[in-house]
């Protein structure tokens, strides 16, 4: 989406909040993303493409001021109020109108870009504070509520029956198997699940370039915050921590000592049931089928596209990798504590 220059942005941004600075664009999929550069860390101008709904990026604003209030700590971009007092405007933009809002500049590199360059004792403290962000986030929204969240939801792993359909289409016969067998495994198990395991609204998106991370008090990282909230909807608790997992898993060549630590560090924040910690392996082997089904249909749709698969190599790996693995490999260590 192109619909403001960057003089319109600065413009945009002093008129409704008050905000004088230089605009430059950051990259977005759909919408249309602006930094605003000022004295401070600056601030973060987003302008949704006309097909979001305003209850859609609601939600994501309530829970972004939630989080705030709850877990300061985790430092999710704070939303700006306009000089209306408003956290969402709905504004003409080139002829059409579009809901706009204000949030705060986040500094820092992302997880994906900091965590090959760190040494193997930083690695491990890093997934540490990716399992403590992860648990706040869990924590920090336990019981927030929005209608929205109830919406479908491509990327929810409750919609992982309406994919299997795709599952034909992978060309490799071996790996096909491989996603069949645990595809169908996960959607046969679901209705129990839907009526045992806790479900709660969630961000939904903790992967790797979602995940800010900045220097911490002795020299190494830690992470500092979680963006990005257009994912969320209502679902298991425990899919957070399986999706944080997944994508932190594919930067390790041990990544179920990987896991292990991230699970470590969110059990810290937030006490799981066992009956949730033992099906993390199983929701981990979901997220990995549900991205590569998504990848082969949009691939599908998509032919000369080359941007849809270019996470399935990592993805495809992993997913080989730990349909050999013992399902409580991960958990073990955390199965005799005591939780919730």
């Amino acid at each position: 989406m192109d619909m403001l220059t960057l003089a319109e942005a600065s413009t945009l941004a002093a008129r409704h909040w008050g905000i004088e600075g230089e605009a430059r664009a950051l990259p977005s999929y759909a919408d249309q993303n602006f930094r605003i550069r000022t004295d401070g860390d600056g601030y973060v101008l987003k302008v949704a493409h006309p097909s979001w709904s305003a209850p859609d990026i609601e939600l994501e604003n309530l829970a972004m001021m939630e989080l705030a209030r709850r877990e300061p700590a985790l430092g999710c971009p704070r939303v700006q109020f306009a000089g209306n007092g408003e956290h969402l405007l709905a504004l003409t933009v080139d002829g059409q109108t579009c809901l706009v809002r204000m949030l705060s500049y986040v500094p820092g590199t992302t997880y994906a870009e900091a965590i090959n360059s760190l040494r193997p004792r930083e690695c491990e403290a890093l997934h540490e504070s990716l399992g403590q962000a992860v648990g706040r986030l869990t924590r920090g929204l336990h019981d927030f509520r929005h209608p929205a969240a109830d919406r479908l939801h491509d990327w929810n792993i409750m919609s992982l029956p309406r994919l299997l359909d795709e599952v034909p289409h992978i060309e490799d016969a071996a790996f096909r198997d491989i996603v069949r067998e645990h595809a169908a495994r996960f959607c046969d198990a679901l209705p129990a699940w839907r009526a045992t395991l806790p479900i709660s609204v969630l961000h939904n998106d903790a992967n790797d370039l979602n995940i800010i991370v900045d220097d911490d008090a002795e020299g190494g990282k830690r992470v500092s915050a979680v963006i990005d909230f257009g994912d969320m909807c209502t679902s298991f608790r425990l899919a957070d921590l399986a999706i944080a997992c997944t994508y932190a898993m594919q930067h390790e060549s041990d990544p179920v000592a990987c896991a292990r630590r991230i699970v470590g560090g969110y059990l810290a924040m937030q006490p799981l049931r066992r009956s949730e910690l033992e099906q993390l392996h199983a929701f981990i082997l979901a997220r990995l089928c549900h991205s590569i089904l998504m990848a082969t249909r949009a691939h599908r749709e998509q032919p000369d596209n080359p941007f849809v698969l270019v996470s399935q190599q990592g993805v495809r790996g992993l997913l080989r990798q730990l349909v050999g693995v013992e399902p409580d490999a991960i958990v073990r260590p955390y199965l005799e504590s005591s939780h919730d």
